[in-house]
């Protein structure tokens, strides 16, 4: 079955006709002839060995930061991303009788974090490259590393200790120890979690110069009546200067973080790009207000009153889509 309201807020197929039309023509072309060889259509389309687009995106449509919701009008307000991913299907690599450190630790890489960083440690999506981790960590540093995890990476303390050590020896490049014999019987539960297919990594549809292979909106805020479900009113939300600097009059962003909704009248949102904490009128979905911030704010604002006088506050963290990291938060209020 499918539901019939509220309408999608985010478009859900990605065919030729949708492609960025603001892109150089040699760029639009390539983009057509790496999607004719790519797997298509409707949302839920499997996954493939060929290349599967995944779209409204592997971040795509609501995410993380979750919506807003009026109680008293019933009114949810929700910003999505609209950015195509790519999703190849790779056949996990099957265990010799014989390992050593070397061939072991590729292998590991290749089931528990290539997702992530990618098929050659190159990072992929919002995850950074291990390229250059050997100037940072040691072996022991390392592993330690990645039994306790930090920020988006979970920690990994269900990996043995040799298997660490091999991901170790492969991650840093560990030449001298690439060769020395690896023994390692598998659990029934490990030998249950050894699938037969990896992933490429989350890598988005863009052309080799980072622009969007998608035409316009990239980012969006929509507010739906929950009562009726209908749509009240949609915005496109956030500027990219990239593609406005090819003649896009309107171009929304990637965003993360969800909006606030207040009694007053305001909805209050930051989370895109381009570094910006913007205030709409909740009815009609006019732009009141916007200020710049120290870097983007990738979460949700907070209200709050102290002595009388209301507050606004934003974490300004920035890191993602290339942005720079910060530590601020940053409060609001009137005069």
């Amino acid at each position: 079955p499918m539901p019939q309201k509220p309408a999608p807020f985010i478009r859900q197929t990605f065919t030729e006709k949708d492609i960025n039309p603001f892109l150089p023509p040699a760029e639009q072309q390539a983009i057509r002839e790496r999607l004719r060889k790519l797997h298509t259509g409707r949302m839920f389309t499997p996954q493939s060995k060929e290349g599967t687009i995944i779209f409204p995106g592997l971040d795509g449509g609501g995410e993380w930061g979750g919506p807003a919701v009026d109680p008293t009008t019933g009114v949810l307000y929700v910003n999505a991303n609209e950015m195509p991913w790519i999703l190849h299907m790779l056949d996990a690599e099957k265990t010799e009788a014989a390992e050593n450190y070397g061939i072991a630790g590729q292998r590991l890489y290749r089931q528990h974090c290539m997702a992530c960083h990618g098929t050659d440690r190159q990072g992929s999506g919002n995850y950074p490259s291990l390229l250059e981790v050997s100037t940072k960590y040691t072996p022991q540093t390392l592993v330690e590393f990645v039994n306790t995890g930090r920020r988006m990476m979970p920690g990994f303390q269900h990996l043995s200790t040799e298997e660490k050590n091999a991901i170790a020896v492969y991650i840093l490049n560990l030449k001298e120890r690439q060769e020395e014999p690896y023994e390692k019987q598998l659990s029934p539960a490990e030998k249950f979690r050894k699938l037969p297919y990896n992933i490429s990594g989350y890598n988005k549809f863009v052309t080799a110069t980072g622009l969007p292979a998608i035409a316009p909106p990239w980012g969006t805020l929509t507010a739906i009546d929950l009562n009726t479900g209908e749509h009240v009113w949609k915005k496109v939300l956030g500027e990219d200067e990239r593609m406005k600097a090819l003649g896009a009059s309107i171009t929304g962003t990637e965003n993360y973080g969800g909006p606030v909704v207040t009694q007053g009248g305001l909805l209050f949102i930051a989370a895109t790009k381009d570094g910006r904490l913007r205030a709409f009128h909740k009815r009609t979905g006019a732009l009141l207000w916007e200020a710049p911030l120290p870097a983007p704010g990738f979460a949700t604002p907070a209200t709050y009153e102290v002595n009388g006088k209301q507050y606004i506050v934003i974490a300004c963290g920035g890191g993602k889509l290339g942005t720079t990291s910060a530590d601020s938060y940053v409060a609001f209020a009137l005069p």
